[in-house]
């Protein structure tokens, strides 16, 4: 009797394999499409995969937005943007920025508005207190190309996911490195077009005790003139995970934002001293494989 079903049941076994056979054959969900579809549902994004707080550094151009378009450089100013957005997943976006424009003292921007994410992973934002929209594009769940769509306005950057808190002097501890800074300096007073500027490149490493001391050391190009430039200042983090250092020698404020524990990346750093204009950003020196 056990005999006849064993021999039941792989009959029944065969023939479902059989037209299983058949029908992958005449299935449209061959391998490449079943593939091509699990790449689209991956790809398909909404605003609930926009969430948490992402930091931005921008260097850009801004002019009147009555006289655009405009096409000779000089009739635009350097501006450069710090700061961060938070995302809540439901289409909703505050920002707290820091905005420097023509050499002017640094304006700070807080302000709440609306987003969204298209099927592809594009997607804008708007904020209506100051008439502003961009454009963006999820990279990944870590970071964002972002351009700004606003009249008079020209710059884009990267979002980067901020994935530390509870920060403490203690949370920037070691040598960074400074990656290249293409900024702006003026010696007129401030506001002035790019003409009244001369450039600023800036490369080195900043060594910080984890107490609240930090050293520079770096290869400054200052007007196209090159040399060495060593100083020491403070520098202060506070839990939100924000920070600022300050170098006496030059009476140099300049603001960080930590970024990511894992990876000690930090910045951007944006010079807040009058008539300069700039970011970049700091990375946690690792010479091991």
């Amino acid at each position: 009797m056990k005999r006849h079903v064993t021999l039941r049941w792989f009959a029944a076994l065969c023939v479902a394999t059989i037209i299983a056979i058949v029908n992958w054959g005449s299935s449209p969900l061959t391998p490449t499409a079943l593939a091509a579809r699990v790449e689209d549902e991956v790809r398909s994004c909404s605003v609930s995969r926009l969430r948490g707080a992402y930091v931005i550094g921008i260097n850009g151009f801004q002019t009147s937005p009555q006289a655009v378009p405009q096409f000779t450089l000089s009739a635009y100013s350097p501006a450069s943007v710090l700061g961060k957005f938070v995302f809540d997943g439901e289409g909703n976006v505050s920002r707290s920025l820091t905005v420097s424009v023509a050499g002017e003292s640094p304006n700070s921007v807080a302000d709440m508005g609306s987003y969204q994410v298209n099927p592809d992973c594009s997607g804008s934002a708007t904020f209506p207190t100051n008439s502003e929209t961009f454009g963006f594009n999820l990279v990944d769940l870590r970071s964002i190309a972002i351009v700004t769509m606003t009249p008079g306005e020209a710059g884009a950057g990267t979002l980067t996911k901020q994935e530390i808190r509870n920060c403490s002097p203690e949370s920037l501890q070691g040598v960074y490195v400074n990656s290249v800074i293409n900024g702006f300096g003026t010696i007129l007073n401030p506001p002035q077009q790019i003409d009244g500027f001369f450039p600023v490149n800036v490369a080195g490493s900043w060594t910080f005790d984890g107490q609240g001391k930090v050293s520079r050391s770096l290869s400054l190009n200052f007007a196209g003139a090159p040399g060495p430039y060593l100083d020491s200042g403070r520098y202060q983090v506070n839990s939100d995970c924000s920070a600022s250092t300050f170098f006496p020698n030059d009476n140099e404020p300049i603001q960080l934002i930590l970024i990511d524990s894992r990876k000690t990346v930090i910045a951007p750093v944006s010079f807040e001293g009058i008539g300069r204009v700039g970011t970049g950003t700091l990375v946690k020196q690792s010479l091991t494989e």
